[in-house]
Formats: structure tokens, C-alpha cells, sequence
């Protein structure tokens, strides 16, 4: 009996050291998992690469920042990256960490960069915002049905509560000259709060998809600023009038033309 019980107590002990031992490397390796994960998901959600600079979390001070984040763009745009993230806190629920869903309590974004591309009738916000559209819908976040978290391997992953995710200073810049239109603009500050909360949490595609929503429609009212709505009717109907008055090969353009302007329109 004595041996038994010297058995099942060094059984134990091996156990305990075990789950010590994870718990040790989860902690020590946070920063890398987390980033990994944010690259990971989020170049599946946009369709494009996203990359992290640096994630550091504090889980004993419940707070945490992420920086160097860039979203790149689709196949078919110049420029590098759509959107560049400055600096990104955290506020975390600690006693959640290990539960789902994982609560923040607040996520602040400062001074994104957005650059604003169009081409092939249409632009490059819109790619992605469509992108992570259809990556949510696929992952069970579409319909406006309950959600469904995202699958991989069998295992569905945990659900986020953020109760507010707040974005400031932003600027969007103009990659694609068009005459009469300025070449940068003031991105409006953007407030979510509760998201997933009603629903027992929200996976990451979902929580991408809102951020993106509101993201991209802050550009596009900056673009209204900006002056690209008018610059872009004012070359349409300049197009138009040209199509009314070629023939044969020079109208056909034209009118292609006017086609194309009033795509990147959304007419």
C-alpha cells in the first residue's frame, strides 16, 4: 500500500511538473504566440500579408502593445501596404485569459496610416474589406445568424469580448493622382464598443471584419473630403462627352473609359 501511494504521489509530481512547465514556456513565449497569431489570422481574414513588428504583454499588469503592424495589399495594387497601425495598447480582463471568451477591455489604436489605391474599378479598401467579408462568412460570422467560431484541426479556438476599441490621429494619402483631388486627408477617430458582447464573443474573423468596416467607411468619408468623389465625376463626364462625340474605335474607348470611372465610383 505504501509503495502505491509513493507511486501515484511521484505520478502526480511528474504531472505537476508538466503543467508547470507549459505554463512557464506559454508565458515566456506570449509575445511570439500572440504575434504569430495576429499574422496568421489576419493574412487569412484581408487576403493579404499582414506583418507585427513587436508584441509585448504583461499579464501580472494586465496591459500589453503591439507596434509595426502593416496590412499589405492585393495582387494588382502598387504600393506596399493599405493600411500601416501605429502603436496599439491593451487593456486585459487577466481573469479571462485562460476562459472563453477572452475579455479586453480596451484596445487603443494610434495615427494609421491608410493608403487610399485604386485600380482595375475599384479600389484597394474595398479588396480587402470584401476579403475579410467573405473569410467571416465562411468562418460562420456571415448572415447575421448566431456565430460560429472559426474550426481548424477540430479545435475551435476562443471567442474575444473588446469593450472598446478606440482609433485616433489617422491619415489617409492618395496613391492614385487624380486631378483636383488632395493628395493626403484626416482619417476620423473611430469608438467600437461591446463587440461580441452579446453574443458570448466574437472570433477574430468577426472582430476583423467590424475594425476593417469601420475603418475602410472612415476612409471613404476622408476621400469625400479629399475631393476624389467630385475629381472622379468631373473626369466621367468629361469621358461621357467624349463618347458622345467620337465614332467607331475612339467612342468605344470612351465610353470604356467612362465604364471605368464610374466603377471606381460604385455606380
Amino acid at each position: 500500500m505504501k509503495k502505491t501511494f509513493v507511486i501515484a504521489g511521484a505520478v502526480v509530481g511528474v504531472i505537476v511538473l508538466v503543467v508547470v512547465g507549459v505554463l512557464v514556456f506559454l508565458v515566456s513565449n506570449l509575445d511570439g504566440l500572440v504575434k504569430k497569431a495576429i499574422e496568421t489570422v489576419g493574412s487569412e481574414a484581408t487576403g493579404v500579408k499582414v506583418s507585427v513588428g513587436a508584441v509585448k504583454i504583461s499579464l501580472t499588469e494586465g496591459k500589453g502593445s503591439i507596434t509595426g503592424v502593416s496590412i499589405g495589399n492585393p495582387s494588382g495594387f502598387k504600393t506596399a501596404n493599405a493600411f500601416s497601425l501605429g502603436e496599439i495598447s491593451l487593456a486585459l480582463d487577466t481573469g479571462t485569459v485562460t476562459k472563453d471568451p477572452v475579455v479586453i477591455k480596451e484596445i487603443k489604436v494610434g495615427a494609421p496610416q491608410v493608403t487610399y489605391e485604386m485600380a482595375g474599378g475599384g479600389s484597394n479598401i474595398d479588396a480587402i474589406q470584401k476579403n475579410v467579408q467573405a473569410f467571416a462568412a465562411k468562418a460562420g460570422g456571415g448572415g447575421g445568424g448566431a456565430a460560429k467560431p472559426a474550426e481548424k484541426d477540430g479545435k475551435a479556438g476562443p471567442k474575444l469580448v473588446i469593450d472598446r476599441l478606440a482609433v485616433s490621429g489617422g491619415a489617409v494619402t492618395l496613391a492614385t493622382p487624380i486631378p483636383g483631388a488632395q493628395a493626403t486627408g484626416k482619417l476620423g477617430d473611430i469608438t467600437l464598443t461591446g463587440i461580441g458582447r452579446d453574443k458570448g464573443g466574437a472570433t477574430p474573423a468577426q472582430v476583423a471584419q467590424q475594425f476593417l468596416d469601420a475603418l475602410s467607411k472612415s476612409a471613404v468619408q476622408a476621400a469625400g473630403q479629399m475631393g476624389i468623389g467630385k475629381a472622379l465625376e468631373g473626369a466621367a463626364q468629361k469621358a461621357g462627352e467624349a463618347a458622345a462625340g467620337a465614332s467607331g474605335a475612339a467612342k468605344g474607348a470612351a465610353e470604356g473609359a467612362t465604364g471605368a470611372v464610374k466603377g471606381l465610383l460604385g455606380k
